[in-house]
């Protein structure tokens, strides 16, 4: 089953326009979603593993006992060790029906989390056009690395990891998505330093290699080793979903759709400080999905 959506201009160009999934396309991703869920619940399970549902699909969980309605994800997210140890099994038990796709797997993939990707599907966002790497409809896989207490310390460890991840990005796509708060001169100046930076890092041989291992050399080194707070150093708001493996575990199952899915125990807490009063529906012009540009559904 093929979806063809509006052309989109290139990422150059900085057109601001939202491109919505039709309903019937929102829902035939979320059936496959489901899907892939069962199976991450079903390898965490055999294995030992902690996972947690996270962002919208967490608020979906609590609000709706599903989806949010127009939503086209999941997001889930694990400690690192349970995150190596899943990316490293997974793959045995279902290679065949997934690709399994972090910085480490693929060198040509510039996110510092991991993919579940479903074989034979297609899902093109507008913002990865330029992804020289598998897409498909996927579940994003979120690593949490142990951070400090002390508010400062976290914060400059954040803001170094999260330079480091921009950096990575810069070694592979000279052009990347600009925040959409940038506009006319101000867009044009910084997709010009974008492919300024992207050409020396290829010159003096700044490979993903190198970004990703300095980017881990940070992340998972924490200079508190007693601490118990854990964050998501991909995410620039990563210090608003931070867990307390205190209060988070042992989770809690919910009822997600027609399957159960796990959250951690002090969701509220975990949720409020991102999203605030999450249980209001935001305003219709706010309901956005992923900006796709194509779907293909494969045999499903």
């Amino acid at each position: 089953m093929l979806s063809t959506f509006h052309s989109l201009k290139k990422w150059a160009e900085y057109e601001k326009v939202h491109y919505t999934l039709s309903d019937k396309d929102v829902h035939d991703v979320q059936k496959l979603l489901l899907l892939i869920m069962d199976d991450i619940h079903d390898v965490c399970t055999e294995n030992n593993l902690r996972y947690v549902m996270t962002g919208g699909c967490a608020i979906g969980a609590v609000r709706h006992k599903g989806f949010i309605p127009w939503d086209d994800d999941i997001d889930v997210c694990m400690l690192r060790k349970d995150y190596d140890t899943f990316m490293r099994v997974a793959p045995k038990e279902m290679g065949d029906t997934y690709i399994f796709m972090d910085a480490h797997t693929e060198p040509r993939y510039p996110l510092m989390f991991g993919k579940m990707i479903k074989k034979g599907t297609r899902f093109i966002e507008e913002a990865y056009q330029q992804a020289n790497y598998p897409l498909g409809i996927y579940i994003d896989i979120f690593p949490y690395d142990q951070t400090p207490e002390n508010k400062s310390a976290r914060e400059k460890l954040q803001k170094k990891t999260w330079n480091i991840g921009r950096m990575h990005v810069l070694t592979l796509i000279a052009t990347p998505k600009l925040p959409d708060t940038l506009n006319g001169f101000t867009a044009a100046v910084a997709a010009f330093g974008c492919k300024c930076i992207h050409a020396l890092f290829r010159l003096f041989h700044v490979t993903p290699k190198k970004t990703y291992g300095k980017y881990l050399k940070y992340a998972t080194n924490c200079p508190e080793p007693d601490s118990d707070l854990y964050i998501d150093y991909s995410y620039i708001t990563g210090q608003n979903l931070m867990i307390r493996t205190k209060e988070a575990f042992p989770t809690i199952e919910v009822p997600f759709e027609d399957t159960a899915v796990a959250l951690v125990r002090n969701y509220d807490s975990f949720l409020r400080p991102e999203y605030g009063d999450y249980m209001q529906l935001p305003p219709e012009n706010q309901r956005h999905n992923h900006m796709a540009t194509f779907i293909d559904f494969g045999e499903n």
